[in-house]
């Protein structure tokens, strides 16, 4: 993935507690003016966020230098940075949305896990689930 560019600008806290104020969704109380002081109510109940949890997934080397070409061309195309977390949940998404659909595509073949250790038939069952998310998502 591309790298970001430098900026020479020094580093600005207060700004970045602004961004980070503005994109984390909860709102600060705005400061009292001098002299008074606020006390919260009950009405400015601020709800904790949700705790997040890391998904992870093994690449070859060949498979994550072509993963990283397609996030550059998609990036080139959109005109800004595109984080591959935003392209997979973005992707999860679609596929859960068609969930009925993908649910009788995978009712139609039998699926088997194989052995870790057999590298052809993970190939072969990786490409039956292939199949089946491009039948449904494309009716090919």
């Amino acid at each position: 993935m591309p790298k970001k560019r430098f900026e020479e600008r020094p580093y600005d806290p207060i700004s970045a507690d602004l961004v980070r104020d503005a994109t984390s969704g909860t709102r600060r109380p705005a400061p009292a003016p001098s002299g008074i002081a606020l006390v919260p109510t009950r009405t400015q109940t601020e709800t904790a966020p949700e705790t997040t949890i890391t998904k992870r997934f093994v690449l070859t080397r060949s498979e994550d230098a072509e993963l990283n070409a397609f996030l550059l061309r998609l990036q080139q195309a959109a005109g800004t940075k595109v984080p591959l977390g935003l392209i997979v949940r973005a992707a999860l998404s679609v596929v859960m949305e068609a969930e009925p659909e993908l649910c009788a595509a995978v009712g139609r073949q039998t699926f088997r896990l194989p052995s870790t250790h057999d590298r052809l038939a993970l190939g072969e069952f990786e490409d039956q689930w292939r199949e089946c998310l491009q039948v449904t998502l494309t009716g090919r």
